[in-house]
């Protein structure tokens, strides 16, 4: 296996060419993971010259699935989209123009990112950041919901978690995701709160508002997420 690594433009593209042995496979995803550790504007995998690759050298390959990659990370993307079939969470295109131009995509999005202070001034801040670039984000109707998640997901983090703690809010035609990271792996628990609790209903809330929301993991610690759907423009 021969392996190259190129910079375009901020994008790292490592290109694979000749036989992977099965013995090259565990390497070939160590070094995309540690490529996306170092936060470039994404990662792209071109398996395009690559040799018949076997059917155990795919197997191993599928745990590309399983690095930490996609917003709010850099992210992923593998092509050609028919190197591994099985593995269907990996982010993929057709060659490596296409690849580029999905993460320039996600790159150029709408979003605000913000470090939280951890401490009682946390909250606020978030708020108050995000409230300032809801016209610059094209928040429009949702900002108020936004700008109550945000305060609810970094209070969680900032009561529950251990530094750092990290805000980021990307908007789309479509949508807008929330992702606060911290330093704890431990998932967030939703406890249901008494009538009278001046606290606990951060997630129950977050849940109510969103379309959808989960946990990825992120060592050391996690990313938080929530996406809320825009309504179309009749």
């Amino acid at each position: 296996m021969l392996l190259r690594q190129e910079d375009c433009d901020g994008v790292v593209v490592l290109s694979v060419s000749g036989r992977v042995e099965v013995g090259e496979a565990d390497g070939l995803v160590t070094a995309a993971a540690r490529l996306l550790d170092t936060q470039p504007q994404g990662v792209v995998l071109d398996l395009a010259a690559a040799d018949g690759l076997s059917h155990e050298t795919r197997c191993r390959l599928t745990s590309l699935a399983d690095l930490p990659a996609g917003w709010p990370r850099a992210p992923f993307v593998l092509c050609p989209e028919t190197a591994l079939p099985d593995a269907p969470a990996v982010m993929t295109a057709p060659d490596r123009g296409a690849a580029l131009a999905r993460v320039r995509d996600r790159v150029g999005r709408r979003r605000t990112r913000l470090v939280v202070p951890h401490d009682e001034t946390g909250p606020a801040q978030a708020r108050a950041a995000v409230t300032s670039d809801a016209v610059v984000l094209g928040l429009d109707d949702l900002s108020d919901d936004v700008a109550l998640i945000v305060s609810e997901m970094v209070t969680n983090a900032v009561r529950h978690a251990e530094p750092p703690v990290r805000l980021e809010v990307e908007v789309t035609d479509t949508e807008v995701v929330v992702a606060v990271c911290d330093g704890t792996p431990s998932l967030p628990v939703i406890r249901a709160a008494d009538d009278d609790a001046e606290g606990g209903r951060g997630m129950l809330l977050v849940d109510l508002l969103t379309a959808d929301h989960g946990v990825r993991s992120q060592p050391p610690g996690k990313t938080v997420w929530a996406r809320l759907l825009r309504r179309r423009s009749s």
